[in-house]
């Protein structure tokens, strides 16, 4: 059997990119669905703390965006003999 190139390989490497897919997905939407929950609060009224504020957003947006990066640098880990 040959061995593999990555370190992490198989059904865990398989997880991790479908859950970078998802958060990626997550992060390319993420502005539109924050407005348009500002925009439903307007007329229908929110709840104290919702719709979150653009200032909380925002880092939650760059928290989600580490969170990227941190599991990309993982995948591109290579296997060592």
């Amino acid at each position: 059997m040959d061995k593999p190139i990555y370190k992490i390989n198989g059904k865990e490497r398989k997880k991790l990119k479908k859950d970078i897919s998802e958060l990626k997905s997550f992060a390319k939407n993420f502005w539109y669905f924050h407005q348009l929950d500002k925009d439903m609060v307007s007329f229908y009224g929110g709840k104290d703390g919702y719709p979150m504020s653009d200032d909380n957003a925002q880092k939650k947006l760059d928290k989600i965006i580490e969170k990227i990066k941190i599991i990309e640098e993982q995948l591109l880990v290579l296997y060592d003999v």
